[in-house]
């Protein structure tokens, strides 16, 4: 019922989804004002609230699009867009990690471009440099390097030229940062890349009944997920196949960068994410179930931004 506009989607859909937007982000205003919910320390809340709708949304329709567009999922649709906007909904006054997760779309989207070129240097270079940018305001993100190796592996196309063009990437930032602070004389900080903090699952453990639903109609969905692409992935193109392999990857490591680095680092594991959810969305055919399952995630969502607001 939902997900079948989602799917070839009519210009009014794309409207419609803009408004769902701002309706979704402007949801927990019922309960607190705009002041507190968007508080930042050094930018205005009014500012704040614009630019937790704007990049977030960006965010997910340049990722939907890119997926399209390189023919990773085939069919048109707006259902990755949507899945990440509602599966994003904890962080709500985040703009450090929306932008860092705008910056590593840019990358991604690098490192998809590779696909069956023998002489990929720029697209390398690129990707390295905007993960060293990240790395500035959240330094594990520099694990992420192994994804490149990884990229490159499943590409067919890593050689040593390629490695050496990775860590040029990767410190032609830092090369910048050290001029700058050596003309200027300020000190040059190095990130602290060695910083480990696991994350304490406890807490979900003492949440009520009522708090551990979405959380579990979100595992279950995730579920769904990636039986649908394991049980499907031999059949999809060679392109598809070997990028959804890049994809898997990509949740896998930063995942694990989350657990050994802290709760907001699950932001970015919500990108690949949200292409293998979308994926079973899109091409799963028990439509029932998938409908039910998405009514669920939508009313899921509100629910726990709803939630986080009220404990605010």
């Amino acid at each position: 019922m939902f997900l079948k506009h989602l799917i070839n989607p009519k210009p009014s859909i794309i409207f419609f989804f803009i408004v769902f937007c701002i309706l979704f982000v402007a949801f927990p205003l019922i309960k607190i004002e705009l002041t507190t919910l968007f508080f930042h320390d050094y930018i205005n809340p009014l500012i704040i609230c614009v630019l937790s709708l704007t990049i977030p949304f960006f965010l997910s329709t340049g990722l939907n699009n890119i997926i399209y567009e390189k023919n990773i999922i085939r069919k048109d649709n707006l259902v990755i867009g949507v899945i990440f906007f509602l599966i994003s909904s904890p962080f709500i006054n985040n703009i450090e990690i929306w932008i860092s997760g705008f910056l590593l779309l840019f990358s991604f989207s690098f490192l998809i471009n590779t696909y069956q070129k023998d002489l990929c240097f720029s697209e390398f270079y690129n990707a390295s440099i905007i993960l060293a940018i990240i790395t500035f305001i959240y330094p594990n993100m520099i694990y992420l390097i192994f994804l490149f190796i990884i990229s490159g592996i499943n590409y067919s196309n890593i050689n040593w030229r390629i490695i050496v063009t990775i860590f040029l990437g990767f410190i032609t930032p830092y090369l910048f940062y050290f001029v700058i602070t050596f003309m200027s004389g300020a000190n040059f900080i190095i990130p602290q890349f060695f910083k480990f903090s696991k994350i304490n699952f406890s807490l979900i453990e003492k949440m009520c009944f009522s708090q551990q639903i979405p959380i579990t109609i979100f595992l279950v969905i995730i579920l769904f997920s990636f039986f649908e692409l394991f049980s499907w992935l031999y059949k999809k193109s060679i392109k598809s196949r070997r990028t959804f392999m890049t994809i898997i990857w990509f949740f896998i490591i930063s995942v694990l960068i989350s657990i050994y680095s802290g709760w907001q680092y699950f932001y970015f594991s919500l990108i690949p994410l949200a292409i293998i959810i979308g994926n079973y969305f899109v091409y799963t055919k028990n439509r029932r179930i998938a409908n039910i399952l998405f009514f669920m995630l939508i009313i899921s969502s509100f629910y726990y931004k709803y939630w986080i607001v009220f404990n605010m």
